[in-house]
């Protein structure tokens, strides 16, 4: 898989899971957005439940820059399509 399949994998598993980033009710409960976190590292890194704790830690913050990479890129196609605009 390449990077961008990959952060679009992420961005889709993310956007199945509105509490995560949606101001709903749901949004605060920190307990279901542990839960939801979880999923998204399971489907996104592989074997994921096999993980030692430590391994853990450093595959969410892989994530994490994963995702701030797919807002990055995001953001620059906009401004390059408002550009063309």
């Amino acid at each position: 898989m390449s990077i961008v399949e990959d952060v679009e994998k992420l961005i889709w598993e993310v956007e199945r899971r509105p509490p995560l980033y949606k101001k709903l009710k749901e949004y605060s409960n920190g307990n279901l957005k542990d839960k939801l976190w979880y999923e998204v590292y399971e489907s996104v890194v592989t074997k994921w439940s096999e993980l030692p704790a430590e391994e853990k830690s450093e595959k969410c913050m892989s994530v994490f820059l994963f995702i701030l990479l797919g807002i990055m890129l995001m953001m620059l196609i906009y401004c390059e399509e408002a550009y063309i605009l």
